[in-house]
């Protein structure tokens, strides 16, 4: 059946001297009603040959059965009021809840919001007296936030709305009648581009308009810094942690102990290429930082002359990864060999106790509320569990769980080495029962990128595949914090091949070691893990037989001209600069699609609506394979409609995704439905 038409309008570029000709640089503008059509015609195209797979309603039927188990999300609060999100079955979007003294209200849901336009609420957090609720809403998960105040005493909304609020921090003073948050600038207070960028401090007081907020700060040297804020407990000292990428925090500080009569930040702390992150015990400034240890201390600021004290230093190969305090102890999620685990430490420092959760399950999140901390763990074979602990000596209790353990699936933990001898772990989920043979469908997965540890996640789609009897892997490479931020760089920027290599040892891992062979073999990965499977398809195109490439990026040449990927120029580098064109062009996945080559089936998917990621990656990826392919496999693209760039799709949504990525992947693997 041959591709819909694609016309090649090459547009030549020089760039660092060098000849860049884009064959299809009209994809880019996807509200142009020829780009459009285009994507209707590949989106008839995706369902027809998908019709043709067998087993489509019954993976998609199997799919519902297992999200009926519920969505939960962490509490959070402060001054005696909780906050969660929670989906119960049978509901589309999760419902932001709030509990204060006994009674528990429900502050917003989605599933009443927005008729056939769906609502998704992004973030939510508390005054620091727990009056108010604050949480942000944006349409169709496109994270473009709409700020909304719930108010405790009245049991009303607010009518202060403020847009723009993407990701919003925010700080409440107590007894306050305003409070200090960040947005992004408003339609004409900047020029094109520079609305994704330019995030700014501003002082709201309550019952006035947005358009009359003071504005206090932003970054004084880099428009995609991004400011975040740390109110001290009796509101008279600000801390603004401004974070410049993934590798490096700088603190400024501001009285704010008179909010009418403000002055400007002072900076507090700059520690170079660190990441700092700050939180308060009292009048205490403490901190989680990797300066002076890429694997994490826990330190004292001094108000007075900025110096570091240290509380706790972190082994080498345990990174921290977060911390959280109560009235009485610190509590951090580190990793140990790459496994997670909770580390209990008095506020002076000295460790109290270690928890590690049950088989290879990860640690997700980590939140706290006045003497209570919260943390959740799944993995492969554990639906979430949320578990809370007050005294120190007790043993923790269960908060909420969505579901037993899944007795079928065993998990466990290979090893595999890369080409400069690095040791890469991957996690392996199998039915109790299976036995190697060396031809069992196989899916592999990872991220490796922006600092991200990947744990082993519950996943409804993956306890589907694995209980009819394929196998599941995800290796954890460099570029996350797996092992620490050394980990983290050797697969930055110029080491970016590096994470390509450990996934590419841990596909031939698996084949050696007898899970699965090349004909059997998939590989699934999204966003930052969309590069991935992008570059492993253009540079290991006969390794696998199932490519998916999800909300990806691709066009390493141009992807920080589009929407907010410019902040991603300090992880990947810039194509801007001679030095790092040349680390992005040896790797680009779009510049690398060799005509003729016989590629594996291949399904990229994105989203209409998506606020990160561009969708013309997608676009132009997907003409270019169906142009290029020497082979009879498909390469399809699927566009979902009113979502973003995962957050906020309905279940109805997600299942239908879903049902399509896994079908794909049954067919080409040989899986039977």
């Amino acid at each position: 059946m041959p591709y819909p038409k694609t016309e090649r309008r090459p547009v030549d570029d020089i760039l660092h001297g060098q000849l860049i000709t884009d064959p299809y640089r009209w994809l880019e503008q996807g509200g142009a009603p020829e780009v459009k059509d285009w994507t209707a015609q590949q989106a008839a195209y995706t369902r027809e040959v998908l019709g043709g797979y067998k087993g489509r309603s019954a993976i998609r039927a199997r799919l519902e059965e297992l999200r009926r188990l519920p969505d939960l999300d962490l509490p959070r609060g402060h001054g005696g009021t909780l906050i969660f999100q929670r989906r119960d079955p049978g509901q589309e979007h999760t419902v932001l809840y709030s509990e204060r003294h006994g009674q528990q209200v429900v502050v917003a849901d989605p599933n009443a919001l927005g008729g056939g336009d769906p609502m998704h609420v992004d973030w939510a957090t508390v005054s620091a007296d727990g009056r108010y609720v604050l949480y942000g809403v944006s349409q169709h998960g496109n994270e473009w936030s709409a700020l909304h105040i719930f108010d405790w005493q009245t049991g009303e909304t607010l009518d202060d709305q403020i847009p723009r609020a993407r990701h919003a921090s925010i700080a409440f003073p107590k007894d306050g009648d305003g409070f200090f948050y960040t947005r992004y600038p408003l339609p004409g207070e900047v020029q094109g581009q520079d609305e994704f960028y330019n995030v700014a401090v501003f002082y709201h007081r309550l019952g006035t308009p947005h358009s009359a907020d003071l504005r206090l700060f932003a970054s004084p040297d880099d428009k995609r810094a991004i400011p975040s804020l740390h109110l001290s407990p009796n509101g008279r000292r600000l801390i603004i942690s401004l974070s410049y990428g993934w590798t490096r925090e700088v603190l400024y500080r501001l009285d704010v102990s008179n909010p009418r009569s403000l002055g400007q930040p002072q900076l507090l702390l700059d520690l170079g290429e660190a990441n700092i992150h700050p939180l308060w015990d009292g009048e205490r400034l403490l901190a989680l930082t990797n300066a002076g240890n890429p694997d994490g201390r826990l330190v004292e600021i001094s108000l007075t002359d900025s110096r570091l004290h240290d509380l706790v230093q972190a082994e080498a190969g345990k990174p921290m990864l977060d911390v959280e305090k109560t009235d009485r102890y610190l509590v951090v999620h580190g990793l140990s060999e790459a496994v997670s685990e909770l580390r209990f430490y008095g506020l002076d420092g000295v460790l109290l106790k270690t928890l590690t959760p049950p088989d290879l399950a990860g640690i997700v999140g980590l939140t706290s509320s006045d003497d209570t901390v919260f943390w959740g763990f799944e993995g492969f074979n554990r639906p979430r569990t949320i578990q809370k602990l007050q005294d120190i000596s007790q043993s923790p209790e269960v908060w909420a769980q969505a579901g037993a353990p899944v007795d079928n699936i065993v998990v466990s933990r290979e090893w595999a080495v890369s080409k400069d001898g690095t040791r890469i772990p991957i996690f392996v989920a199998h039915r109790r029962d299976f036995h190697k043979t060396g031809e069992t469908p196989l899916v592999l997965t990872g991220y490796g990128g922006f600092n991200v540890a990947m744990l082993p996640p519950y996943s409804a789609s993956v306890r589907a595949w694995v209980e009819r009897g394929g196998v599941y892997a995800l290796a954890q490479m460099r570029g996350g914090n797996e092992f620490g931020e050394t980990w983290h760089r050797t697969g930055m920027r110029q080491n970016k091949q590096n994470v390509f290599d450990d996934f590419e040892a841990a596909a031939r891992h698996l084949i050696q070691s007898g899970y699965t062979d090349t004909a059997h073999l998939g590989v699934t990965g999204r966003s930052n893990g969309g590069l991935l499977t992008g570059s492993f398809v253009t540079q290991h195109p006969a390794l696998a037989s199932a490519v998916i490439i999800g909300v990806p990026l691709l066009d390493m040449l141009r992807y920080h001209h589009m929407l907010i990927a410019d902040l991603w120029t300090q992880e990947y580098g810039s194509p801007d600069k001679a030095d790092e064109f040349s680390w992005l062009k040896a790797y680009s996945p779009y510049h690398h699609v060799r005509a003729g080559e016989p590629y594996p089936a291949v399904l990229l998917f994105t989203s209409e609506e998506d606020s990160r990621v561009d969708p013309m990656h997608a676009r132009k990826m997907t003409a270019l394979l169906q142009q290029a392919t020497g082979s009879h496999n498909p390469v399809l693209l699927r566009v979902a409609a009113k979502a973003g760039h995962g957050v906020g799709k309905s279940v109805d949504q997600w299942l239908d995704e879903e049902a399509d990525i896994w079908t794909f992947l049954s067919h080409h693997l040989h899986l039977p439905v």
